[in-house]
Order: C-alpha cells, then sequence, then structure tokens
C-alpha cells in the first residue's frame, strides 16, 4: 500500500466519485469559493497582526529573546524559539514592530499547518473537502485570532502535522523516516507538549505495521529509526541552545518543573476557554459530535485512524494551560479526522452554509476586540522609554518592556505566584528598600489590585503590599514611578528614600534634612531616612527622577492588557 489510502477513504459514495474527474481535480467552481474565503481569512489576518494588541504571553516569550542576547536565559527547555526569532530585535528599533515581525512568519506556519491539513484529509475525501478542512482550522475561533500570535505553538503544528503527512503518504523508505523524525524532534525541541501529537504517530504506525506485504522486522526498524532520529534531533538541538546559556539548574530539574506546573489530572483550571473555543469554532464542535455517527460504517482501519487524530484532545484532561493560544497546536489533526463530517454536511447542505458557521466565531471575535490596546501598548514603551533611556529593573505581570531587565517572572501565573509564597515571601519589599525597582507596569490581577484601591488583596504578602502603594506613584493608568507622597504633618517625617540619586519636587515647597527645597526643583538624596518638614497644605509628590514627569500631549489612557 503506497499511501495507506485502502484503510484511509470513507466511502465510494455518488456524491463524491460524481465530484471527482477522470485526472482527480475538480470543477473550478466547487473550490472557488473556498479559495477565495481562504484568501480572505488570511488577508484578515494579516491586518491582524498589525492591528491586534500584543498579548501578555507574547511579551513574555519574546522577552526570552532579549533575555537570551543579554546571557540571562536560564534553560534551555521550550527556550529554542529565542534563537529562532533573535533576528527581529533587528528589524527596527520599535519593540512592537519587531513582535509584529515574529507574528509575519507565525502565520506563515499556521498557513503551512493547514496545508497539511489539506494533504492528510485528502487521503480521507475529495479535494474540495479537504480545501474545506483547512479553512475550517484556519477559522476555528480562537485559531483565527492566534494563529499569528509570538508562540511555539503554529511552528510546532507545522512541523509535528507535516511529519505526519510524511509518515503517512508514500512508500516509507528512509529518506521519509528522517524527515520524520527530524520534524517530530524539532517540534519537541520547541515544546514538550509535542507528545500530545503521540496517538496520531501510533494510529499511522499501526496502519503501517498491519499492511500486507511488508516485513514486521523492517517495520520494526523503521519506527524505532524514527524514535531514534527524533531522540537525536531534540538532544542535539537542547544541548547546541543550552551550551551558550549561563549554567542554571539542571535540565531534568526544568522538564520536571515544567511538567509539574502545567500538568494538572482533572483540575480543568483553563476550561472556560475549552468552552469558549467549543462556541467560538461551531463546525469542529458539531463535527465531532457527529463523527461517531459519521463514522459507524467505515472500516475498523479508518476509525482507527479517526481515534488516532482525536487522541490529542485527551490532554485537556491533563493538560494546565488551554488558553486561547494552545487550539492552534491542537485542533489540525482533529479538523483532519472530521473531515468525513463535512463532506456529510456538504453534500446535504452545500458549501455556502458550512462556510458561513465557520466564519461566525472569527466574525464575533471582530467585534469583541478591544481596538486601541496596541495604541496604548506602544505610547506605554515610549513613554518608559523616554524616563528611563537606558534599561532599568521593573516589576510587571509580563515582560511589557521586553528589552528592559523584569523583576519577579514568578508574577506571570498563578502557579508561579504560590513558589513566591512559598519560597521569596517578602522579597519584592526588600528589592523595593534596596532601590532595585524603578518603576512598575501595573496590569494583571496582583498588581491590579494593589493599586484600584487601599484594600487588602490576597494575591501578595501585606510587606510587599505596602512597599508597592508607598514607593510608587501614579503616572498613567498603568505606569508606576518610583516616588513618595508626602503629606503635612504637625511634626517633622521620617521618610525613607529608597534609591540613591536625583527626585524632584511636586506641587509645593519642603524641607529636607532641614534644607528648604522649592516647588519644581530637583536635588541628590541618598537613600537612607530622611527627615521631611512639610507641615500644611494639599499632599505633594517627590518623584524619584531628575525632573517632574509630565505625560505627552494626547496620551491614550486605559488599559494595556492586550486580548486572546
Amino acid at each position: 500500500m503506497a499511501d495507506l489510502a485502502s484503510g484511509m477513504m470513507t466511502t465510494d459514495s455518488a456524491s463524491g466519485t460524481a465530484a471527482m474527474t477522470g485526472s482527480g481535480s475538480l470543477p473550478v467552481h466547487q473550490t472557488r469559493l473556498i479559495f477565495a474565503t481562504l484568501a480572505v481569512v488570511i488577508l484578515c489576518q494579516i491586518w491582524l497582526i498589525f492591528a491586534k494588541a500584543i498579548n501578555w504571553d507574547e511579551f513574555l516569550h519574546f522577552g526570552q529573546v532579549y533575555e537570551l542576547q543579554a546571557g540571562q536565559l536560564g534553560s534551555s527547555i521550550q527556550t529554542l524559539p529565542t534563537r529562532l526569532f533573535s533576528w527581529a530585535t533587528d528589524v527596527s528599533d520599535d519593540i512592537i514592530s519587531q513582535i509584529q515581525a515574529i507574528r509575519l512568519v507565525m502565520l506563515a506556519c499556521a498557513v503551512l499547518a493547514a496545508a497539511a491539513v489539506v494533504a492528510l484529509a485528502r487521503r480521507l475525501v475529495r479535494f474540495e473537502i479537504a480545501l474545506l478542512s483547512g479553512l475550517v482550522f484556519l477559522t476555528a475561533g480562537f485559531v483565527f485570532t492566534n494563529a499569528f500570535t509570538y508562540r511555539t505553538d503554529p511552528v510546532a503544528a507545522a512541523a509535528l502535522m507535516w511529519a505526519l503527512y510524511v509518515f503517512a503518504s508514500g512508500q516509507l523508505n528512509w529518506k521519509r523516516v528522517a524527515l520524520t523524525g527530524l520534524l517530530v524532534g524539532f517540534a519537541g525541541a520547541l515544546t514538550i507538549k509535542s507528545i500530545f501529537y503521540l496517538p496520531c504517530f501510533a494510529a499511522f504506525a499501526w496502519l503501517r505495521w498491519t499492511e500486507k506485504g511488508e516485513g514486521r522486522l523492517r517495520r520494526f526498524l523503521e519506527f524505532c529509526s524514527v524514535g531514534l532520529v527524533a531522540m537525536l534531533c531534540f538532544a542535539l538541538l537542547v544541548g547546541l541552545h543550552g551550551a551558550g546559556l549561563p549554567a542554571s539548574e539542571a535540565q531534568g530539574s526544568n522538564v520536571q518543573r515544567s511538567l509539574g506546573n502545567f500538568l494538572r489530572f482533572f483540575e480543568f483550571q483553563k476550561i472556560r476557554y475549552v468552552f469558549a473555543q467549543a462556541a467560538f469554532a461551531p463546525v469542529v464542535t458539531a463535527g465531532l459530535i457527529a463523527l461517531p455517527f459519521v463514522a459507524r460504517n467505515m472500516s475498523s482501519r479508518t476509525i482507527i485512524m479517526l481515534l488516532g487524530l482525536c487522541g490529542p484532545l485527551l490532554c485537556i484532561l491533563f493538560y494546565r494551560n488551554t488558553f486561547p493560544y494552545f487550539f492552534t497546536f491542537l485542533l489540525p489533526p482533529i479538523c483532519v479526522a472530521i473531515a468525513p463530517v463535512l463532506e456529510r454536511a456538504v453534500t446535504r447542505y452545500g458549501q455556502v452554509p458550512v462556510i458561513g458557521f465557520a466564519l461566525l466565531g472569527p466574525i464575533f471575535l471582530l467585534t469583541q476586540e478591544p481596538w486601541g490596546t496596541l495604541e496604548r501598548q506602544r505610547a506605554t514603551i515610549d513613554e518608559v522609554e523616554r524616563l528611563y533611556p537606558e534599561p532599568t529593573p521593573y516589576l510587571s505581570y509580563s515582560g511589557y518592556m521586553p528589552h528592559y531587565p523584569r523583576q519577579f517572572p514568578s508574577l506571570i501565573s498563578g502557579v508561579g505566584l504560590r513558589r513566591y509564597w512559598e519560597q521569596r515571601s517578602g522579597q519584592i519589599a526588600e528589592d523595593i528598600e534596596a532601590g532595585r525597582i524603578a518603576f512598575v507596569i501595573a496590569t494583571g490581577d496582583a498588581l491590579d489590585a494593589i493599586y484600584a484601591s487601599d484594600e487588602p488583596t490576597p494575591f501578595l504578602p501585606e510587606r510587599d503590599i505596602a512597599a508597592l502603594r508607598t514607593n510608587y506613584l501614579q503616572h498613567s493608568d498603568t505606569i508606576y514611578l518610583l516616588g513618595r507622597e508626602i503629606c503635612p504633618a504637625a511634626q517633622v517625617q521620617d521618610v525613607l528614600i529608597v534609591r540613591s540619586g536625583p527626585w524632584s519636587l511636586d506641587g509645593g515647597s519642603l524641607t529636607i534634612d532641614g534644607r528648604r527645597i522649592g516647588d519644581g526643583a530637583t536635588v541628590r538624596l541618598e537613600a537612607g531616612v530622611r527627615q521631611i518638614g512639610y507641615t500644611e497644605g494639599t499632599c505633594l509628590k517627590l518623584w524619584g527622577l531628575d525632573h517632574v514627569p509630565q505625560l505627552p500631549e494626547g496620551f491614550p489612557g486605559g488599559p494595556i492588557a492586550g486580548s486572546f
């Protein structure tokens, strides 16, 4: 069997056969609408690359590129993209433009994954339906708005799907064995969740194993060789990548921690995104529901293949990070599996209703996008660069200033916050009091809650909360700069200055250690407790800068956290 076709064709239905010409091609009119819709969808995604806000996860991962260049990247596990995309920092001086350049590559990878969906689905259904399967993937809810975001998911999905195609198609010679292993090893070096595709490969391996006319020993050696090449490729890529990194904890410990963080059996911490995805991708959801009924009359070989293609869905039971970006990785084999359902639907209802339902999710998500966030992100980055021309340590939920050193990356997740409470509780306050945090970008639950009100919050220890509220002044909706608010008091006040350097007074005059300081004046202060005299008037601001900061005219207000 050259391409597993004998076990993979669903049916010789009249509708499927009649649509085919003698050469296996289709009349142009049957594919024209699908090609046109695909073109519109891809063009819309290209537009979104430059219009949609950068989400926190993109900032986080792009920050690792700068960590690599600064010699501060601590692990080679799942950080290979930092080398693949380090060129992006030379594209422009603008951080947003750098990420958008990578987004273009991500979209190209997603389109490659869609092409693999078409190629594999063609083994099950006629070309028209296979092409429709690729369209269903690119329009599948969150895939539409996240296929181009900077993550390993689009790249790994493309590599794994084409590895599946190479493994499943044609005579399995040693060239195909090597190429399959290289693609799988490359995907594994990108992300350890590549293992979720194992049921897909297992199903195709079983089909190969049960072919007639092939020696079992040869097949066994070929399968072992695929695994061996994959492991060697993985070890080589991770090893070469890690060789240039500073010494850190053992890679085994990194893998163990990653698995412990993200594998949580039956906890379903992000299950809301799974339900949202099911609603925003109605064709995929309906296809999965209908698949058991459509597959009843298929051969056992085809059913096994379909089960293997749907196997990655099992990861929902234990994988913690089912964020919207994850579905670009998860859904390609599922969109192949539902191809027989799409064929039945098109035969009964035609192309237009199926395409229409596939577009419902993208249309709805476009209406929900918080337009204007990208401009606020760019303005925030520009403002921080204006205030601090040299990279300066800061605190934030994610790497909103990727090229500046960020303190406490653990604020990024609930797992990290829990580890912070267990291992480093109060360290934020210590760093603030030592003058190691110049500004705060207040996004994310923990920091938003601190500055939204004076009430206690459960996210951080009280000492950290007090230090963050006491030592930073609001400059914009999200930027908080090092500074102290000085309110009138009958007696001289002892005020802790946490950082040596220039401090500027805003709003009135006062005395510092007996020296009179006028409104708008800048004075150099040494870190430590200073005696400040201010007896009447409104509260003043003492900024930890060489000038009193003013927002540029027209600076956009509002949140900077980008949505998925």
